[in-house]
C-alpha cells in the first residue's frame, strides 16, 4: 500500500457521501486535472486506507460515492461481483479460443468474410491452398 499523496486528497474532496450524490469519472478528471489512470490510482489508494468508495456502473447514472450505509456498501459490492463474473466468463472464453479456427471460420463464412475479411485478414494463395493471417493494422 502506498502513502496517500496530494492527488489522492484532491480526488477525495470531489467524491460525495451517499449513492444519490455520485461524482462521475469525467467530473473527477475535470475537477482535479488528473488523467483517467491517475484518478483510478487515487481511488485505489483511498480504498486501501479503508474508505468505502463505491462505483455505480449504471450507464445512465454512473459515478463514485462514499457509502454511507451498509445497504449502499452492499449495492456497490454487488456491482463489482457482477463485473468479476463477467470478466471470469470473458477469460474462460478467451482461453478456449483457437486463433487458427477463428481465422478459418471467417474465411469459410461468406457473411463474416464480406463484413470483416478484407479489412481484418490477409489471404495469401499457396500451392496447396492459402494462408490466412490477421493484418497488422486495421
Amino acid at each position: 500500500m502506498r502513502k496517500l499523496i496530494k492527488q489522492d486528497v484532491a480526488v477525495l474532496r470531489c467524491i460525495h457521501k451517499g449513492q444519490a450524490h455520485k461524482t462521475s469519472k469525467k467530473q473527477l478528471i475535470t475537477a482535479t486535472g488528473l488523467s483517467e489512470r491517475a484518478v483510478y490510482d487515487s481511488i485505489e489508494a483511498l480504498r486501501a486506507v479503508g474508505l468505502p468508495i463505491m462505483a455505480s456502473r449504471n450507464n445512465k447514472d454512473s459515478g463514485y460515492y462514499l457509502a454511507e450505509t451498509d445497504d449502499e456498501k452492499q449495492a456497490g459490492i454487488a456491482q463489482y461481483k457482477k463485473q468479476i463474473a463477467t470478466e471470469q466468463r470473458n477469460l474462460s472464453q478467451l482461453e478456449q479460443t483457437d486463433i487458427n479456427s477463428y481465422l478459418s471460420a471467417v474465411a469459410d463464412d461468406p457473411v463474416l468474410w464480406r463484413e470483416l475479411g478484407s479489412d481484418l485478414l490477409e489471404v495469401t494463395t499457396t500451392s496447396d491452398g492459402a494462408t490466412i493471417r490477421i493484418k497488422d493494422t486495421l
